[in-house]
C-alpha cells in the first residue's frame, strides 16, 4: 500500500495541492491520497480533512489508508456483498482506525473527521466497487465518453463525515462491471468545482477525462488558483491488451 507513493501497481495518475485558503493561513494541505495493489485487486482512496477540525490532516490520513488496506484484504468479499453491508463493514472499520488514534493521543474522535472515497477494482473479474461519503465525486471514462459514477452527499444539513452518527446511511455505494471503461478518477471538492460549470463538465475537461489525459487535468487544476485544497487519483482499468493498441 502506498499514500501518494510510486506507482507500483497499474497506471496511476494524481495530484495533490494546497488551496489558497489554506495556504493564506500557513495552513497544510489536508487531502490525502492512497492506492494500493494485491492479486487482482487494484484500490485508490481520497480523503478530505474537515477544515474546522484540528487533526484534520491526521485524519483524512488514517481514513483513506484504512479503507485502502480494507478493501485489498477483503475486497473479494465486498464484491458480493449489498450497499448496506458494505457501508456499514466500511464505516465501522474505519471508526475502530480513528477511534484508536484519537484514544492514543487523548483527543475527540470529531477532530479527527473527513470525507473519504475510494474505488475497487477487480481486474480479473471486470467488477468494480465505488464508495463515497461526502463531498467528492467519482467519475469514469470509455468510448470518448465520461459519466458520474458516484455523486458528491452534500445536502441541507451539510457534509457527512467519516464521524457523523449513522455515517454509514449517508455513503454511496455502487458495485458494477467495467465493461467498455477505461479509466476511472476521484475528485476533491476543491477539484471538481473547478470542472464543473452549471452542474456539467466543462467541454475541455470532458476531452481531456474522455482522453484519458490527466497530465492535462494537472495543468488545468494547477493553473485555477483553486481557493480550497485540489486533488484526484486515477487509475487505468482497462485489459492490458487494449492499452497497448490505444
Amino acid at each position: 500500500m502506498n499514500e501518494k507513493g510510486r506507482n507500483t501497481t497499474t497506471v496511476i495518475k494524481e495530484l495533490s495541492r494546497i488551496g489558497t485558503y489554506h495556504a493564506l493561513a500557513n495552513g497544510e494541505n489536508q487531502d490525502s491520497l492512497c492506492h494500493g495493489k494485491s492479486k487482482n485487486l487494484y484500490v485508490i482512496s481520497l480523503a478530505d480533512g474537515a477544515s474546522t477540525c484540528k487533526e484534520a490532516k491526521r485524519g483524512a490520513s488514517i481514513a483513506s489508508q484504512a479503507i485502502t488496506n480494507l478493501f485489498l484484504k477483503k475486497g473479494n468479499h465486498f464484491l458480493e456483498f449489498d450497499d448496506k453491508q458494505i457501508a456499514e463493514f466500511t464505516l465501522s472499520h474505519i471508526l475502530w482506525e480513528l477511534n484508536q488514534e484519537a484514544s492514543n493521543s487523548s483527543q475527540s474522535i470529531i477532530d479527527y473527521s473527513s470525507t473519504v472515497a475510494s474505488v475497487l477494482v477487480d481486474k480479473r473479474k471486470r467488477r468494480m466497487l465505488c464508495f463515497n461519503l461526502g463531498d467528492s465525486i467519482i467519475l469514469a471514462s470509455g468510448n470518448g465518453r465520461c459519466k458520474v459514477l458516484c455523486m458528491p452527499s452534500d445536502s441541507s444539513s451539510g457534509c457527512c463525515v467519516t464521524t457523523t452518527k449513522w455515517a454509514d446511511k449517508g455513503a454511496s455505494v455502487r458495485l458494477c462491471d467495467i465493461g467498455s471503461m477505461e479509466s476511472v478518477v476521484i475528485c476533491s471538492d476543491g477539484a471538481w468545482r473547478e470542472m464543473f460549470s452549471k452542474n456539467r463538465l466543462k467541454p475541455e475537461v470532458s476531452r481531456m477525462l474522455s482522453n484519458n489525459e490527466y497530465d492535462e487535468l494537472k495543468d488545468f487544476l494547477n493553473s485555477r488558483g483553486c481557493f480550497d485544497d485540489y486533488s484526484f487519483i486515477s487509475l487505468d482499468i482497462r485489459h492490458k491488451n487494449r492499452r497497448k493498441c490505444a
